[in-house]
């Protein structure tokens, strides 16, 4: 007995929490988070390390800047728009009652009318025959729309020589021609100089006279069609220049011989035909707008 006695009293000595627990004593402390100066968490650092704080998962890195967001500082953000560019400087005006003269050189050519001299056989009657080249001046009067345009009607006077047929009723004294016409005009550039084209269609007749008061008179010409190639060339901004060469073509529908005492007989007889006719002039013409404007 005394030696298991001796035997529990050893093993108590050297286990004292065994020996409390079976003497019903205070049972030890549950364990809880470390201390400050206690065992790091785990994944942590080991003690006596330094190491930079994690940011929240999704924000920046720490240290990072991010800049404000738009109108944090001074509001709205202002959009740049670009001044507007000059108002352009014209010269000729954008409208305008527009006129003019032109001097020039008047060539005919063509054929006036074909002269019957058989089955299938014809004689040109040329224009040439009656007339020759000669000085011309012409009238334009119109309006000036949209600054490169120029709607006009015009006149055209043409003084011309005596023609190459043979002399008769005292030899031929000299020849005339007139040309009325409603035209459209355009300028490339009306502010400076620029291309000019001019589209006519019109009505012309001719006439040759001789010594002894005969005349030859040719008319009903209504569809003659004249295109102008050319330059503008603005001198003022109320004036300018167009130095310009034409080419037309028409055909008589009327032709008649005038006696000195005013009888009329046709010129053509049974048989013969009208033909066409031609001319190229050369001008240049002077023309207003008026009123000349500052070019707006």
């Amino acid at each position: 007995m005394a030696r298991r006695l001796g035997s529990l009293f050893l093993f108590a000595l050297f286990t004292p929490g065994w020996a409390l627990a079976q003497a019903g004593g205070p049972a030890p402390p549950p364990s809880g988070p470390p201390s400050a100066g206690g065992a790091p968490p785990p994944g942590g650092p080991p003690p006596g390390y330094y190491s930079e704080p994690t940011a929240p998962r999704g924000g920046p890195p720490p240290g990072a800047y991010e800049p404000p967001p738009p109108g944090y500082y001074y509001g709205p953000t202002p959009i740049y728009e670009p001044p507007p560019p000059p108002k352009p400087k014209h010269r000729a005006p954008k409208t305008a009652f527009w006129t003019g003269v032109r001097l020039g050189y008047f060539v005919p050519f063509g054929n006036l009318w074909y002269q019957y001299q058989g089955p299938n056989s014809y004689d040109n009657v040329k224009w040439s025959e009656y007339a020759s080249s000669g000085p011309l001046w012409e009238l334009d009067v119109g309006m000036r729309f949209s600054r490169n345009y120029n709607v006009l009607f015009t006149w055209e006077r043409a003084s011309l020589g005596a023609g190459s047929a043979p002399d008769a009723y005292g030899g031929q004294k000299s020849g005339s021609t007139d040309y009325y016409a409603i035209g459209l005009r355009f300028s490339s550039d009306a502010d400076r100089v620029g291309f000019l084209t001019e589209i006519d269609l019109g009505w012309r007749r001719f006439r040759a006279e001789w010594e002894d008061g005969t005349e030859l008179q040719l008319t009903e010409a209504p569809l003659e069609f004249r295109i102008g190639l050319g330059a503008d060339i603005r001198l003022a901004k109320f004036f300018s220049l167009s130095p310009m060469v034409t080419l037309g073509a028409g055909t008589f529908g009327k032709a008649e011989w005038k006696a000195p005492n005013g009888t009329k007989t046709d010129a053509l007889v049974p048989n013969d035909e009208y033909a066409s006719h031609g001319w190229l002039t050369f001008q240049l013409g002077g023309h207003f707008d008026i009123p000349g404007g500052d070019g707006d």
